[in-house]
């Protein structure tokens, strides 16, 4: 055998020469890096004494071992050898000293040459027939070797650098800190590991993630490729640019893929080795021993290529994550928004809401898709080398006899092209109406306030359950198709091996042959192989299906432009200094939207530096447009727009507002405390005059307690309508921009505080305050539908329908202009300032905000250890009998996947024995064939029994529930609930990843649990039958088991509830940027915000890779623990040969084989199951913690639907407050009003004096502290919600609420109570409906197709009808001029119901008349199934409205909730609330609304209560009250008693005047 000490002794020393080698390389690099750690320190002086020490031991070494005299050429080698190991040893000290200087981890060079000449070392002691060389003395010179060795690796291991490191080193993660082996064995992760076992974990504690997944990384790179695949000329394909990005990580995971496929298949070799030498009666010991150096070889280097590539693998999904993550924000917030939505011709937040939850959608859904694309990728290649590697080892194994399982693959393949024809459609369709879902809920969760004053929570609710409902549809349809796809992977995987064996085992014994062990166990093992390689390449054909659509929409969403560049940019910037040179220069623009209506036609306008300029028009003018032109949002159909400055201060309708503190909305994200944030800068001066300017500082002093350190809540929910836009604008003015461009900034303000803050912005820059922009110098823009303040400005330009300039000039000159058209935009009241007739002086606080609380981390103990009632909970919801089920169909599978390994045992000892011997076997082939074929079609059948419980019964069931008890107790909750989120994102999470893990998760992982206990158990049973000494073992396994799994349970369930609670963080970042990119974009705050949104990515990605750590953590102590027993096993097998026949063996290894990956599965997927069953513990938590506004109140509730209201209302001693403790600042103060049935009362005051509180607290959104509040003399109280603010009130709002997703029917009808006839006539009154004809007609076909729309509008010079010469001979006049109208019906206030309904004309058409107004001036008729289907359509779909007609949309909307449903009395007349409806319209529209407000409400008799801080519409030319209402009022407010004569007629209209939160005064009209 001293052949085999040479070989030893020559590997030993070809590993030092390749160190040597590979010295320089790797001198080389480190030269060329920083030093990193102090110099100094102990540690470094203890590795250069053991690596010296190591050096002279092989010195002495080499010289005692090296021969005196033998022939020459032997001498020569033996001395060559000798003299290598000393080089490597001094080269090491060099190597060690430099790595411990300029490295920041152990050298791994270092580590692998060491740890392999120890190998090498221990092999030579250890080997059976060298034991002899012990004796004669030849082996002692490797023991202090051996010893040097440790040392050296040992110092190099244990000695952590991290307190010499530097500090730009020292926060580094401790991935890039952790040695080869550290890495290898995931030892990194035992300090997370220990830190969560002991406390809660939270993320900012968290360890940073690695610089090569950094978001910055990522995102700079796949932009980059982007962006210059975009310049170079050709379209960017999304698959090529991600293969450009991470193709060097990709590379890197086909090294390791190759040792997993070779690692694999060594086990079957392994197997049929162990078995045939065990059957062999001539074996030498060394054939033992290499045997069970092989299996320590082979289930090592299986355990750490899985772990090498599973971890390459989830890296490079993280990678993917954050570079898609990253691409998509860098899309949304440069492309403008006319190039990502070609088809929207206005500005309109309800409509624009669903393209704002694109990126969400995007990254919800379809990012997490392709997060499995790469996974799919090596699949591909590397299943397809297994097939062929295990077909050749299986025909060596049964002969012609191995096409049988690809026979199996092609039948099922067929399924597989099945699930592709069909899955692509159905999956598409899924991910279709989940994401419609999704938008439609998010438009209501961040309008639930509004959705609440409107009564539409039990509509919204049915509405989102409805959605709800036709996705589950949709989800069974691919359901269904993976159950069919499973039976076929099953059938695969369960019948192969048995066909397989069986015929060869019949056709064996028609030869006089048997199944032996050596052909049956290895066969099945590579069986095994084989078939699940096939099974994942069929999987590889949906998954990829699935993944296409998700791909698509991406690569559909990604603009094909340099996202270097801010393309949105449509104007020119021309950065000119020259006075001289106009601030904004338009020529002959012109904007046309895509379906050919105009927006803006031969604009021609030339502003100058330092002017201010006011831009009015009617409703629809496109105002909006032209703001947006200017800050290049919109490309220019022709013509140019050019401005002197590339950065504009931009104040949109509806202010945009991060949440954050109101100092850090105004100062700007270039001022976050993360950016360098200081109170005491420069700053502070001009931030204090330019809060004074707007205001704010009074509202810091009394309605807002925590000053300007008030978070604003999202969307500004913290903040009043007012507040909001204020901050805004002081946002605008204290950036000091050249150009400001402000759009209806003092919509929500009331009069007091308008004229202030317009003379402080305006006025001339003289005072403190005064002027600021005048101050400044600076441009502006102003668009407004008030023409209060016009001589504050230098400039007035007069917009008209179809956005032409119908004038412009100076104020005072167009007021003198003969044509007047600047007085049709005039209000009436504005020679009369609102503001006189405010006499508050000192607004106290009214609305608290909420805290913005965070959740205690330490707090949430069961984060830590679970809850095991969150079982019950979610059974409860599946449903028992369906669980039952599961489980049942679970045991059986696991039984019967592990009895044919046993039945293998007895078929094959049989065979062999009867081979053997003379006797003939117990039983026959056929016997044993037919039952080892019952139990695989038994344990088919039952696998799909799981497949088909869980995924059709289990699942949707409790989907269906969870879901429906979400929604409900949100909706449900009180006002306060939703001003007390934290983050935007949180409420939105409930019902996308937290449903999304109910719906595909929950069920699977039990399913899966469950199957993976009962197989461990019985893997377990027939391993201690096979092998009864593996029972010793068992001392050390279950502890090991237990630990394992009690610290990474504890530790990774905290984990994933921090990387679903961290994705919130992104979603709102996404949200944020799309709901505020123009402004983002004219402030030039980009950078900014691509630094926050990469921080809020990081923030994910950390928890998100931890995890993904944790899970190889898992996967390689399992493992190394699966590996050993199977080692075990094989050393007890060759320690006690001949006790242990090769059956025995054989059916151990294939047992060990599978029981691997079932330990694996078993705590992964438990673990899985912990962390998914957070979602249920959310859910749980926000319906148990969620009190309901129902449950606020004690008095029992009574039906009150009594037929009859008249519309009386009386408020007694109110207060209230909007926290539901007991708050010592009320909203309301002891509010004492008696609103006499039809009677008109408007209630005026300053911003923040109750108006609106009081309007909340009469629909009982605000809690009442004290006092009674009497509807019909019934306390409103005892009257059901839904009925109240349903039926007993009539709101419509400031901001008007639709659902995109809906149809129009809903969005004005959301009962379904009016036909399609009466919804057009309320459209007509409005109108409106005439936008929607000329939408539809110019979608519909040729005016002589079928399909064509049989309507003709007419213009003001065909027809002019009004309210007093209205008749049917007038509309017969009109019909004769045109054959094509039919004879009109009668107008609206008409005879028949008086609500246009009752038609009984069978006919098709249905011809309307808009009369009953003044302004309405045509007639037309429609045909009804087009009328249905304009009704029916989607609001997204239609061109979105404009501010002004959005609002009379909503008024509409109050219309039909006003008039009585078919089956109801006219007698009932609910309380109209108006809030502030007309603060955002031009005049014209304004009095279009008021005029409707009184012939549909207060001459029907309603009790109408109005909000508004300007009372000018309700004054004559004299500035008295206008006499719109003939009813008794009697108020009573503090020290005023007034009469309760009801007899007393004042007919008038009445203002009830608001001051702090109390009745201040009221004014009466006059006759």
């Amino acid at each position: 055998m001293a052949s085999l000490d040479s070989y030893l002794t020559l590997i030993s020393s070809s590993i030092s020469l390749i160190f040597v080698l590979l010295l320089p390389w790797r001198s080389h690099q480190l030269r060329k890096q920083t030093i990193t750690v102090k110099p100094g320190g102990w540690r470094g002086v203890s590795k250069l004494i053991s690596s010296t020490t190591l050096a002279f031991v092989q010195v002495i070494t080499a010289f005692i071992t090296n021969p005196d005299s033998h022939h020459g050429q032997r001498e020569y080698s033996h001395v060559l050898l000798a003299g290598i190991s000393p080089i490597a040893a001094f080269a090491l000290v060099y190597l060690s000293s430099l790595e411990h200087r300029r490295s920041v981890r152990p050298s791994s060079l270092i580590l692998i040459y060491l740890l392999s000449s120890l190998i090498c070392d221990l092999v030579q002691l250890t080997v059976p027939s060298l034991q002899y060389l012990w004796q004669n003395g030849q082996h002692f010179y490797l023991v202090p070797q051996l010893l040097a060795k440790a040392l050296v690796l040992g110092t190099e291991l244990l000695l952590d650098k991290q307190p010499d490191l530097l500090q730009p080193w020292r926060t580094l993660s401790p991935e890039e800190k952790s040695s080869i082996f550290g890495r290898s064995l995931m030892w990194w992760m035992n300090s997370i590991l220990a830190r969560g076992y002991r406390n809660t974990l939270i993320n900012e504690e968290l360890p940073e993630i690695d610089h090569a997944l950094s978001s910055k990384v990522l995102r700079e790179k796949i932009v980059d490729v982007w962006s210059s695949d975009a310049a170079s000329g050709a379209s960017p394909w999304l698959l090529s640019v991600l293969v450009k990005c991470l193709l060097l990580p990709g590379l890197l995971l086909v090294i390791w893929r190759v040792c997993l496929i070779v690692f694999r298949y060594s086990q079957p070799v392994l197997i049929t080795y162990s078995i045939s030498f065990l059957n062999s009666p001539s074996t030498s010991q060394d054939d033992g021993y290499f045997i069970i150096l092989a299996a320590v070889l082979v289930h090592a280097g299986y355990a750490f290529s899985v772990r090498a590539y599973q971890l390459g693998l989830n890296r490079l999904k993280v990678m993917l994550r954050g570079s898609l993550i990253g691409l998509i924000h860098q899309n949304s917030l440069v492309v403008s928004h006319h190039e990502s939505q070609k088809d929207t011709s206005k500005t309109n937040s309800n409509s624009n809401s669903n393209s704002n939850s694109t990126p969400v959608a995007l990254v919800t859904t379809d990012v997490t898709t392709l997060e499995d694309a790469a996974e799919t990728f090596y699949m591909t290649w590397a299943c397809t080398i297994e097939v062929i590697i295990g077909t050749v080892m299986l025909a060596r194994q049964v002969g012609w006899v191995w096409p049988l399982p690809h026979l199996i693959t092609i039948f099922c393949s067929r399924i597989s092209a099945y699930v592709a024809r069909n899955l692509k459609i159905r999956q598409a369709e899924w991910n279709a109406a989940t994401r419609k879902r999704i938008a439609v809920t998010s438009s209501v969760l961040s309008s639930a306030k509004t959705v609440k004053m409107l009564g539409l929570q039990d509509a919204v609710e049915r509405q989102i359950l409805e959605l709800r409902k036709e996705e589950t549809d949709k989800a069974a349809g691919v359901r269904w198709i993976r159950v069919v796809y499973n039976a076929s992977a099953n059938a695969l995987g369960m019948f192969a091996p048995v066909v397989t064996i069986v015929v060869f085992a019949v056709i064996a014994s028609f030869k006089g042959e048997a199944l032996n062990p050596e052909t049956a166990f290895p066969t099945i093992a590579i069986l095994a192989l084989v078939t699940h390689s096939a099974n994942m390449v069929m999987t590889i054909i949906p998954k990829a299906v699935a993944a296409y659509p998700s791909f698509e929409r991406i690569q559909s969403y990604l603009q094909p432009i340099d996202l270097r560049t801010d393309t949105s940019q449509q104007s020119v910037s021309r950065n000119s200094s020259d006075q001289a040179t106009p601030a904004i220069m338009i020529k002959d623009l012109n904007i046309t939207w895509s379906n050919g209506q105009e927006a803006l036609s031969d604009i021609n306008l030339s502003i100058a530096k330092g002017t201010i300029v006011a831009c009015c028009g009617p409703v629809g003018s496109g105002k909006t447009t032209l703001a947006r032109a200017i800050l290049g949002e919109i490309r220019a159909s022709n013509g140019v727009v050019e401005t002197s400055t590339g950065k504009i201060a931009y104040c949109a309708q509806t202010a945009w507002l991060p949440n954050r503190t109101i100092k850090e909305v105004v100062y700007g994200p270039a001022k976050t405390p993360s950016i360098g944030f200081d109170e005491e800068d420069e700053d502070k001066a001009w931030y204090e005059t330019v809060i004074k300017a707007c205001c704010l500082d009074e509202d810091f002093i009394t309605t807002l307690p925590d000053g300007d350190s008030t978070v604003v809540g999202n969307g500004g929910s913290n903040l009043s309508g007012g507040q909001r836009q204020r901050v805004a604008l002081a946002r605008a003015i204290f950036q000091r921009c050249e150009i400001a461009v402000l759009d209806d900034v003092f919509s929500a303000l009331d009069g007091r505080t308008e004229k202030r803050v317009a003379e402080n912005l305006f006025g001339a820059a003289d005072t403190e305050t005064g002027g600021l922009f005048r101050h400044l110098g600076t441009t502006v823009l102003w668009i407004t539908s008030s023409t209060q303040h016009f001589h504050l400005t230098d400039y007035v330009v007069v917009l008209e329908a179809g956005g032409h300039i119908q004038e412009q000039g100076r104020w005072s000159d167009l007021k003198a202009s003969e044509q007047q058209h600047i007085t049709k935009l005039i209000h009436s009241h504005d020679s009369h300032h609102d503001e006189n007739k405010d006499t508050v002086d000192e607004p106290n606080p009214q609305k608290q905000p909420q805290p913005i609380s965070k959740p205690n981390p330490t707090d949430d103990l069961s984060r830590k250890d679970g809850d095991s009632s969150l079982y019950t909970y979610y059974f409860t919801a599946a449903g028992r009998n369906s669980i039952i089920l599961l489980f049942s169909c679970t045991a059986s599978t696991a039984f019967f996947m592990t009895a044919p390994s046993y039945w293998m045992k007895y078929w094959t000892e049989d065979a062999s024995s009867s081979s053997s011997s003379s006797f003939s076997p117990k039983h026959s082939t056929t016997f044993y064939a037919t039952i080892y074929s019952l139990l695989a079609l038994s344990a088919w059948i039952s696998t799909n029994g799981i497949m088909s419980s869980q995924l059709l019964l289990v699942a949707p069931h409790a989907s269906l529930t969870l879901h429906r008890r979400l929604l409900h107790t949100i909706l449900s909750a009180p006002l306060s609930f939703f001003s007390s989120q934290t983050q935007s994102g949180t409420l939105i999470n409930h019902f996308t990843q937290d449903i999304s893990l109910v719906d595909k998760t929950i069920a699977p992982s039990f399913s899966a649990f469950s199957t993976q206990i009962f197989k461990l158990l019985f893997q377990f049973i027939v391993l201690f039958a096979v092998q009864p000494l593996v029972i010793l073992t068992l001392p050390i396994i279950i502890p090991v088991i237990y630990v394992v799994q009690r610290v990474y349970l504890r530790t990774s369930r905290q984990i994933r509830i921090l990387e679903l609670e961290s994705r919130s963080g992104v979603f709102s970042s996404l949200l944020e940027t799309t709901t505020g990119v123009e402004t983002i974009r004219s402030f030039k705050w980009s950078s900014f915000v691509i630094t926050e949104n990469m921080n809020a990515v990081d923030s994910s990605q950390r928890p998100y890779y931890l995890l993904v750590c944790l899970q190889r953590w898992l996967g390689i102590v399992l493992n190394l623990l699966g590996g050993g027993i199977a080692v075990v096993v094989i050393t007890l097998g060759v320690v006690f040969k001949g006790t242990t026949t090769g059956a025995q063996i054989g059916v151990a290894l294939n047992v060990l084989l599978v029981t691997k990956d079932t330990l694996l599965r078993m705590v992964d997927v438990y673990t899985g199951l912990e962390i998914s069953l957070g979602a249920v513990a959310r859910l749980r938590g926000v319906e148990e913690g969620t009190e309901g506004e129902e449950q606020l109140e004690v008095k029992d509730e009574v039906d009150g639907d009594s037929g009859l209201m008249e519309g009386g209302l009386e408020l007694r001693g109110v207060s209230a407050s909007y926290r539901s403790d007991d708050s010592p600042e009320p909203a309301l103060r002891n509010i004492n009003l008696q609103i006499s049935p039809g009677e008109t009362v408007v209630i005026s005051g300053r911003t923040g004096s109750g108006k609106s509180s009081l309007l909340l607290t009469l629909l009982r959104l605000l809690r009442l502290k004290s006092g009674t509040i009497l509807i019909d003399g019934v306390d409103i109280t005892h009257i059901p919600l839904s009925k109240l603010r349903q039926r007993y009130f009539v709101t419509i709002a400031q901001d008007p609420f639709f659902l995109p997703e809906a149809s129009l029917r809903f969005n004005i009808d959301p009962s379904g109570s009016l036909s399609t006839s009466e919804l057009v006539r309320i459209l007509d009154r409005v109108g409106l409906w005439s936008h929607f004809l000329v939408t539809s007609s110019s979608k519909s076909s040729s005016p002589g197709s079928a399909s064509a729309l049989s309507t003709r509008v007419l213009s003001a010079d065909d027809v002019s009808i009004s309210k007093r010469a209205n008749s049917n001979d007038q509309a017969s006049d009109l019909a004769s001029e045109s054959s094509s109208i039919k004879p009109p019906c009668l107008p609206i206030d008409g005879t028949g119901d008086g609500h246009g309904r009752g038609h009984t004309n069978p006919s098709e058409q249905t011809p309307l008349l808009s009369a009953g107004d003044d302004y309405i001036n045509y007639t037309s008729t429609i045909d009804l199934k087009a009328a249905e289907r304009i009704l029916d359509t989607p609001l997204a779909q239609i061109p979105s409205l404009s501010g002004g007609q959005a609002q009379l949309l909503a008024l509409a909307r109050g219309i039909a909730q006003s008039r009585p449903s078919n089956s109801s009395t006219s007698k009932w007349k609910p309380i109209i609330l108006l809030d502030e409806i007309t603060s955002s319209l031009d005049a014209q529209t304004e009095q279009k609304v008021c005029e409707i407000i009184q012939d549909e409400f207060i001459a029907k008799g309603h009790t109408v209560i109005m909000v508004t801080h300007r009372i000018g519409p309700f004054l004559d030319a004299r500035g008295r009250m206008l006499a719109l209402a003939t009813s008794s009022t009697t108020i009573t407010t503090p020290g005023n008693s007034s009469s309760d004569d009801s007899k007393n007629k004042d007919k008038g209209l009445t203002v009830v005047w608001m001051k702090d939160g109390r009745v201040d005064k009221v004014e009466k009209g006059v006759d």
